[in-house]
This record gives structure tokens, C-alpha cells and sequence, in this order.
């Protein structure tokens, strides 16, 4: 039983708390209005609960000049402290309901998670189940110890199986005569190899044709402008040598541009049966310009096509396909590849002639149509002689690099993938039998062994932790029902049970809320708007109220609530007061903290009922006078001390309550 908080410095709004003087006894009721501490003295004693030191760490007192620092005293005289950041002792048997508990196990923000529903399991099942989970997370580390040891052997030999499966390699038996064996099939596989060399050659490929667009040429030559004038081109030549002046041209090109066909631009006079002017319209016509551009161009076009060159090429690549073919020669005899160059040379020269010839009667009459059909013949045969040598080529290199084709898909080129497959076995199987192999398949069978049976080990810890959770939830269930009952909670929770979802243990139940259910994650309606903060509470506090008076070692405990009101409504209030009589009778200790005197008074007058001798004390946590050293300090440091009330004192404030109560009734 907590004797006496003898001081606390440092944490929160106790920043130089000191209590040694006043007594704690089975019944500590302590008072205090908001923003004075008792949250702050809730969480010191889960701290020394839990022996989690971080909650006091995170309470450290703003602006604070004193380090975290508690002394407590339990029976016999125990002293048990807190300094440098560490409990001399967890005491365990010290159970806290406050807001963290609600947060930590019920849910945080109106949100119910896993780790909720994880800590909330832990809590309810209590000390019963504590073996049992032990069992479960023993068994499940030496499953994983097992586990990893597996995998550790099974990396080891990962170096030593290379193309073939773990399994695979176990079964490989020993070769007696693997070294001579490994030489032979070398030896197959370098002769093999040439064959790789062999294939790897170039096959002679066909030599692509040349192309010379004749119809081009051709459409040129035959191209006439109908409204040109036999004798246009001689009368406008004979007339600007005339003239003698070599803008001439120029000036009667532009002054052309302003006539009408009728008249003339210079003089007004009559021009539709005057032969110079219509030679002057056909010479400065713009299509017969763009003629004369085309034509001009038709010698380079000609040079270009049946330039000596092109039969060089093909020379030059006939060449290429005809050492290739040799290449092949040892393996694949072909005919010899011919080229007649001269023949192609001579059908090309012709032909350039030929064309030149129809092209420089083209220049010197631009306007007239030149070339017939007979001459496009002609041209078209003189091409053909020119490519007939290649062709004669192509068809004796095609037939080569089919020869040579057939060849290479007949070469048994799978035969080194099948004598490099027998190497790799036969090393295999040389390191599957060397000895330190042999010792790691061994460690590596028992491995296996031992990481079966742990798991059929953790198998059973399981199902006999989840036979105890599924027992213990449902009386569970049962009592946090009766409880928000007679709390008079609109709501229930159903199909309470736990699973191993994630790996560790967590709790799984529904809520009922006037027929329907609600959900505790997502979902509509839902568990942070279906239930008002009160409901909420009284959730969290029947959860602690069940598991508390469920736990076997209730008469050992020191049981502390903070803030224990659900709400303002008088049956809640009421029964909180009933439940707090049973945790009071069953435990060891109860510490209620509360803002309410009316509700403390009235817990106090339940307990005396029951009870005239109980033994109860009252405490209020008041904000002392500043001493002279403490407004040294910041003025948003508060010193906040224990103080005990007289009997005297105390009859003076409940009397006051007494009196106040009729005013508050009727206001209500």
C-alpha cells in the first residue's frame, strides 16, 4: 500500500511538491480543480506502474530549475525513488485509470488501432495469462532463432550449388572418376568450339540494284508549253541585240507584268496582232521559265544517274560477297561469283550518251516536246543491260548463301550446351561431397529438425494462449455488458475474442448502439461519431472495472482513478460510485483524484455508510503562496504542494457543499 508521497520536484505542475507530513490509508481521496496536478500525479504513479520513465520525462516541468525527482513511501517504511531519469523499482502492483489508459488501450482521438486493440488484450487478460504468453513469445523467438538458423546454413551453401536447387544438389551422388571425366569432356568442348567460330561467319548476301528514274528524265523532255510561239525565242533575241543593252531583257520582262493582252504597257497602242509582242509574252512566261529551269538541269541529272561510279560499286560489293562465300569454301564449295563490269560499264556509257543527246535538243528548243515513246524503250533497255551482270551475280550469291545456310542449321551447335551441362554436375558433384559441405548439410538437417519442432511448440503455446484468451474475453464480455448496463449506456459490445494478426496477440470486438452496429475503424456510423465523449469514458472505465475485479490478486493491489465521473448524469454517477465501492472493498488501496468535492463527498458518506470506521484521509492539491525564491523563478513556474484537510476543515467544506446542493438541484 502507498504509505505516503513524500515529495515530488520537477514534473509538471508539482514542481516542488511535499507531502511528507500526511498519511495515505486505504481510502485517499484527493481534491483539486483543474490545471493543479492530479493528471500529473496520475501519470507518475502508471510511471512507477509500468516503470516506463519516459511519461515522466515528457511531464517535465516547463521552465523548471529542479530536475524530475519523486520519493514515495510504501509499507514497512519502502522507500522507492525516481532520480536521474530512472525508478529504484517498478511496483507493479499499482493499477492507474486515467487518461492514458484510456489512450494507450481504448482508443486515442476517437480512433480505435492496433495498438489498441493489442494493449487492451494485454490488460484483460491480466496475470492469468501472463505465463501463457510467455510461453507464446519464447516459443515464437526460438521458432525464429530456429528459422534464421536454417537460413543462415542454407546462405553458407549458396556459393556451392550454383545452377542447381538446394535439393537438386543434396541428391548429387559421388563421381569416382571425376577428374577424368572433367578432362574429356574439355576436350570435347574445345573441338566444339570451332564449330561456334565457324557459324559465327557472314553469309554473302545479294547486292541491292541500283535505281535510275527514267520516267523523271523523260517527263522533262516531253514537257510543251501550248501558247509558245514557233519563232518567239529568235524574233526576242534578234530584238534585244537590237537594243544592245543588257538590262534590256530585264526592263521588258517587268514592263510585260503591267499589260493587259490588249495594249501595250509603254505606248497604248494596239497589241493583239503584233508578233514581236506575243513573243515577248511567250518568252517571259512563268512556266516556261520554271521549263527552262528543269531543262537546264537535266545534263547534271544524267551525268548523275549514269555516273562510272555505280558500276564501281557494284563491283566493290560483289567483291565483298565473293570472299565471303570463300570463307566458306572448307566447308560449303560454291560456284566462283562473276562480274562483267566491262558489259555494264558499256550499256552505261551508252545510255549517258543516249540521254545527253535527247537533253541538249531539249535545251535548244525548251518549249518543244522531246524523247518518244520509242526512245523511253530504248533508255529502259540500255538500263537493263546495265544491270544484267549484277543480276547474274545476285542470283550465283543467293545461291551460295543458301548452301551455306542449309549447312550451318544442320551444325550440332546444342551439343556444347549439353557437354558444358555434364561439367557443371560433375564439379557439383565434387563440391557436394567435399567435407566441409558434408558438415554444413548436417547442421543444416538438424536445423530443419529443430525449426519443426519449435514450431509445432509455438503451435501449441498458441492454441492453449488462445483457448485462455477466448475463455477469459467472454466472461470478459460479460461483465463489461453488465456494467454498461447499469451505467445506463445505450450501447454494448459483442464478439469480444482476440487473434495473431500482425504476430502478437490483439483483442477484436464489436459495438451495439440501438440496434446497429457500429464500426470501430471506418465505416458509418462509426466509433469516433456514434459515441459522445462521456460514452467513451464510460467505455474505458467499465474495461478497467471488469478486468480489475476479475484480476485474482485484487487484495494486493493499489488501485488509482483519476477523474472517475463519466458525466453529469445522476444514474452514471451514482453507479460510479457503487463501482468504486467494489473496487474499494476488494483491493488493497484506493487513490481516487477528482475536480468534483460534491461527488468525493458523496463517495466519502457511501464508503462511512457502509463503514463507519473506514479508513479514509482527504488531500487537496493547492497552489502554495510564492516564496521569496520562488519568484526568483519564472512566473510560469507554479509550486503546487499536498495538503492534508483537518476534520475541521473538512466538516467546514462539505457543509458548505451540503448547502450549495439544493441551489445546483433546482438549477439543473
Amino acid at each position: 500500500m502507498l504509505e505516503r508521497i513524500s515529495e515530488i520536484q520537477g514534473i509538471g505542475l508539482l514542481h516542488n511538491a511535499n507531502g511528507k507530513t500526511h498519511t495515505c490509508r486505504k481510502a485517499t481521496l484527493i481534491y483539486g480543480d483543474n490545471g493543479r496536478g492530479k493528471s500529473t500525479l496520475a501519470t507518475i504513479l502508471r510511471s512507477l506502474s509500468t516503470g516506463d520513465a519516459s511519461l515522466i520525462a515528457h511531464r517535465k516541468t516547463l521552465d523548471g530549475t529542479l530536475p524530475p525527482k519523486v520519493a514515495l513511501q510504501f509499507g514497512s517504511g519502502h522507500q522507492v525513488n525516481f532520480a536521474m531519469g530512472a525508478w529504484s523499482e517498478r511496483r507493479s502492483e499499482v493499477l492507474v485509470f486515467d487518461a492514458d489508459f484510456i489512450e494507450r488501450n481504448v482508443h486515442s482521438g476517437g480512433a480505435v488501432n492496433t495498438n489498441h486493440r493489442k494493449n487492451l488484450l494485454e490488460f484483460a487478460l491480466g496475470e492469468p495469462a501472463v505465463a501463457a504468453r510467455a510461453a507464446v513469445d519464447k516459443a515464437t523467438t526460438d521458432a525464429k532463432k530456429a528459422s534464421e538458423d536454417v537460413q543462415a546454413l542454407t546462405q553458407q551453401l549458396s556459393g556451392f550449388h550454383q545452377g542447381f536447387t538446394l535439393a537438386q544438389f543434396e541428391k548429387l551422388s559421388v563421381v569416382a572418376d571425376a577428374d577424368k571425366q572433367l578432362a574429356a569432356l574439355q576436350g570435347q568442348i574445345t573441338a566444339a568450339a570451332n564449330i561456334n567460330a565457324i557459324t559465327a561467319k557472314p553469309i554473302p548476301a545479294v547486292v541491292a540494284e541500283p535505281a535510275f528514274n527514267l520516267a523523271s528524265v523523260f517527263s522533262v523532255l516531253g514537257t510543251s508549253l501550248k501558247d509558245v510561239h514557233e519563232d518567239a525565242e529568235q524574233i526576242v533575241k534578234k530584238h534585244l541585240e537590237k537594243l544592245n543593252n543588257k538590262a534590256a531583257e530585264g526592263w521588258l520582262s517587268q514592263g510585260l507584268q503591267f499589260g493587259d493582252g490588249k495594249t501595250c504597257p509603254y505606248c497604248d497602242q494596239a497589241t493583239t496582232d503584233n508578233d514581236l509582242i506575243k513573243a515577248y509574252q511567250t518568252h517571259f512566261n512563268a512556266a516556261y521559265a520554271d521549263l527552262k529551269v528543269k531543262v537546264t538541269s537535266l545534263q547534271a541529272l544524267i551525268a548523275t544517274g549514269t555516273a562510272k561510279s555505280i558500276v564501281d560499286s557494284m563491283q566493290q560489293a560483289i567483291a565483298t560477297a565473293s570472299a565471303q562465300a570463300v570463307a566458306w569454301a572448307e566447308q560449303v564449295p560454291t560456284e566462283p561469283l562473276a562480274f562483267d563490269s566491262l558489259l555494264s560499264a558499256k550499256a552505261l556509257q551508252e545510255l549517258r550518251e543516249f540521254l545527253l543527246d535527247l537533253a541538249r535538243q531539249k535545251q535548244a528548243s525548251p518549249a518543244e516536246a522531246i524523247g518518244s515513246p520509242a526512245d523511253l524503250a530504248k533508255a529502259e533497255q540500255l538500263w537493263v543491260g546495265v544491270l544484267a551482270p549484277l543480276k547474274a551475280s545476285n542470283v550465283a550469291i543467293k545461291a551460295a548463301a543458301d548452301l551455306i545456310s542449309i549447312y550451318k542449321g544442320k551444325l550440332a551447335t546444342a551439343n556444347t550446351a549439353v557437354l558444358q551441362q555434364q561439367v557443371l554436375s560433375i564439379q557439383a558433384a565434387k563440391r557436394r561431397h567435399q567435407q566441409n559441405v558434408i558438415d554444413i548439410l548436417a547442421k543444416l538437417a538438424t536445423a530443419h529438425n529443430a525449426a519443426e519442432a519449435a514450431e509445432k511448440v509455438k503451435k501449441t503455446q498458441r492454441e492453449t494462449l488462445d483457448t485462455l484468451m477466448t475463455a477469459t474475453l467472454g466472461k470478459y464480455e460479460k461483465a463489461i455488458n453488465v456494467l454498461l448496463k447499469k451505467f445506463g449506456a445505450s450501447f454494448s459490445i459483442q464478439g469480444m475474442g482476440a487473434n495473431f494478426r500482425g504476430g502478437a496477440p490483439r483483442s477484436e470486438y464489436g459495438l451495439q448502439l440501438r440496434g446497429k452496429t457500429v464500426a470501430l475503424e471506418g465505416g458509418n456510423p462509426s466509433f469516433a461519431t456514434a459515441l459522445s465523449e462521456g460514452d467513451k469514458r464510460t467505455l474505458a472505465f467499465a474495461f478497467f472495472v471488469a478486468s480489475t475485479l476479475a484480476d485474482a490478486k485484487l487484495s494486493t493491489r493499489t488501485l488509482v482513478v483519476d477523474d472517475p465521473m463519466c458525466s453529469l448524469d445522476v444514474n452514471r454517477r451514482q453507479h460510479t460510485k457503487a463501482v468504486l465501492k467494489s473496487l474499494h472493498a476488494g483491493s488493497a488501496q484506493l487513490v481516487v483524484l477528482a475536480h468534483d468535492p460534491y461527488f468525493l463527498r458523496d463517495f466519502r458518506d457511501a464508503l462511512l455508510k457502509a463503514d463507519s470506521a473506514a479508513s479514509i484521509v482527504f488531500f487537496s492539491l493547492a497552489q502554495l503562496p510564492m516564496t521569496t525564491q520562488a519568484s526568483e523563478r519564472s512566473t510560469s513556474t507554479k509550486s503546487v504542494s499536498l495538503h492534508i484537510f483537518s476534520i475541521t476543515v473538512c466538516s467546514t467544506i462539505f457543509a458548505q457543499v451540503q448547502r450549495e446542493m439544493p441551489v445546483r438541484l433546482q438549477r439543473r
